[in-house]
C-alpha cells in the first residue's frame, strides 16, 4: 500500500562513493548500487541506507530526482519506474520512457545555451592545463542536447578543483547556478533544475495519490528547491544541506 510519494535524490543521499562511506562500516557490509559502464561498482549503500531504500520501496511511490544522466541512472540498482535525471533535463514516465512533452520543452529552452556551455567547459580545461591540474570537465548532454557543464578532479582534490573553477569562471551569467558539492562542480543554465521537473510531474502524482504526503529527500543545495515543493523534507545528517542547518550548533 502506497503511504507517501517520495521524491528522492540518489548520490550522497541513498548511496555514495567508497571514499565517502562511513569509516566505521566494514567493507563487507557495503552494498554496491551504482556501477560504471563496464559493470565495476562505483557507489555503495550502508546497511542503514539499504534498510531505508527497502522501506521507501515498500511504502512509497518512489521517484528518483537526480543529477545523474539517464545512462548513469539506469546503472543504479534502485527500484523505480518514473524518474527525473540530468538535473531535471530528462523526465521518465511510469513506463520508464522519456516524457515527450518535457523533452520538447527542454530542447527549445536548451538551444540558446549550447555555446555558453562549450565556452565555460573550454575555459575550465584551459585553466586546468595551465596549472597542471587533472580536471575532468565536459558538457553533460542527453542525445544531441547539451544541458550543463560538470567538472571533477581526477584524484578528488576538491581544493584544487575549486581553485581552477574560480580562476576560469570569475562570474556566471545572471540566473545560472554554480553548484558545488565536494569533488563535483556543475554550472547549470537558468532554465534547468530539478524543481522545474518536479513542478511538471507533481500535479499528476497528487491527482493519482490525493491523500499521500509528498516527501522530498536530498543532500545538497540544488535539492532544496524541489524539496520546498513537497509537504515534508528529509536529508542525511552528513550532507551539505544538514551542514548549513546544524553546524552552527
Amino acid at each position: 500500500m502506497i503511504r507517501a510519494i517520495a521524491l528522492v535524490d540518489l548520490d550522497d543521499t541513498l548511496f555514495q562513493t567508497f571514499r565517502k562511506c562511513p569509516p566505521d562500516v566494514p567493507v563487507e557490509r557495503l552494498t554496491p548500487l551504482g556501477f560504471a559502464r563496464d559493470g565495476a561498482p562505483l557507489s555503495y549503500a550502508t546497511p542503514r541506507q539499504m534498510q531505508f531504500i527497502e522501506w521507501l520501496a515498500e511504502t512509497t511511490h518512489l521517484v528518483p530526482v537526480t543529477a545523474r544522466s539517464l545512462d548513469a541512472l539506469r546503472r543504479a540498482d534502485i527500484p523505480f519506474r518514473a524518474a527525473i535525471c540530468a538535473h531535471g533535463g530528462v523526465v521518465l514516465d511510469e513506463g520508464g520512457e522519456v516524457d515527450p512533452i518535457w523533452a520538447e520543452n527542454i530542447a527549445k529552452r536548451a538551444a540558446p545555451y549550447a555555446g555558453q556551455l562549450a565556452v565555460l567547459t573550454d575555459a575550465i580545461l584551459a585553466e586546468a592545463e595551465r596549472r597542471g591540474v587533472a580536471i575532468n570537465a565536459r558538457v553533460l548532454s542527453e542525445g544531441e542536447l547539451p544541458l550543463y557543464t560538470i567538472a571533477k578532479h581526477a584524484d578528488a582534490d576538491t581544493d584544487a578543483l575549486l581553485a581552477v573553477i574560480d580562476a576560469a569562471v570569475a562570474t556566471l551569467p545572471a540566473g545560472w547556478t554554480d553548484h558545488r558539492n565536494g569533488n563535483n562542480v556543475a554550472l547549470i543554465p537558468p532554465y534547468l533544475g530539478k524543481h522545474h521537473a518536479v513542478a511538471h510531474i507533481l500535479p499528476a502524482l497528487r491527482a493519482r495519490f490525493p491523500d499521500a504526503p509528498v516527501i522530498g529527500i536530498g543532500d545538497s543545495h540544488t535539492d532544496a528547491p524541489f524539496m520546498r515543493l513537497c509537504d515534508f523534507a528529509m536529508m542525511p545528517l552528513r550532507s551539505q544541506l544538514a551542514g548549513g542547518l546544524f553546524d552552527a550548533g
